[in-house]
């Protein structure tokens, strides 16, 4: 009798401390969803690529310059895949701060406020104080908007999509662009007006250019 009720005292002992210890599951950590996609008609033919197609992804980058005490930089975001040639970036500019924060991203507030009053921006050459298009072709040739351009260029950044989040991967600015442009690319070629010819060749430069219409991007930028 004594050792049944010492079993029973150790089970009901056994059940009790295991009621009292619950399992705890941490919350889960918040993520910004990240989603990029391409889609135009680039040379009049139908481009698109999208996040994890053909291996195609999105990135962010920062270029920055330092000049008299104060930053200067520019937003980039890119579309690349490790299987294919073609890309295409695009860059809005330029952000600035002083470089006696010591710190070599802006402040969030200035990060946040940048693009909601930048939905509107200018075609600019390198994206300095503006906007501009990169495409690389399936030849490894690089097309590059400039502020030049005599044909139709236009952007816009569509307001409702310039949404702020943040985790703990860093501090993101996603958005939807449209534009057409064109984009132009230098061609170094034989010039057959020198005669006679002299070898190797005298060379000249042929700039060639193709339209980008009807694109719609949609990316984030890193701060």
């Amino acid at each position: 009798m004594y050792k049944k009720a010492l079993f029973s005292f150790i089970v009901l002992g056994f059940i009790a401390t295991s009621c009292d210890k619950h399992e705890v599951i941490p919350a889960p950590e918040p993520k910004v969803d990240l989603f990029a996609s391409f889609e135009g008609n680039i040379g009049g033919q139908f481009v698109t690529y999208t996040e994890n197609v053909d291996g195609y992804y999105g990135f962010s980058q920062l270029v920055a310059q330092s000049t008299g005490g104060n930053v200067d930089a520019q937003y980039h975001f890119s579309m690349v895949s490790p299987s294919y040639t073609q890309s295409i970036k695009i860059g809005l500019g330029s952000i600035s701060w002083t470089t006696a924060t010591g710190t070599t991203t802006p402040a969030l507030n200035l990060f946040n406020s940048f693009f909601l009053a930048n939905d509107l921006p200018a075609y600019k050459n390198s994206a300095l104080n503006g906007f501009e298009v990169q495409y690389r072709d399936a030849f490894n040739d690089t097309w590059v908007s400039k502020d030049t351009s005599t044909f139709l260029m236009d952007v816009t950044f569509d307001p409702t999509s310039i949404i702020q989040e943040s985790d703990k991967s860093g501090d993101y600015s996603k958005f939807k662009c449209d534009f057409n442009c064109t984009v132009y690319h230098t061609y170094s070629v034989v010039d057959i007006t020198v005669v006679p010819q002299t070898s190797p060749p005298t060379m000249r430069d042929s700039l060639a250019s193709i339209q980008v219409e009807n694109a719609i991007y949609r990316g984030w930028f890193k701060r």
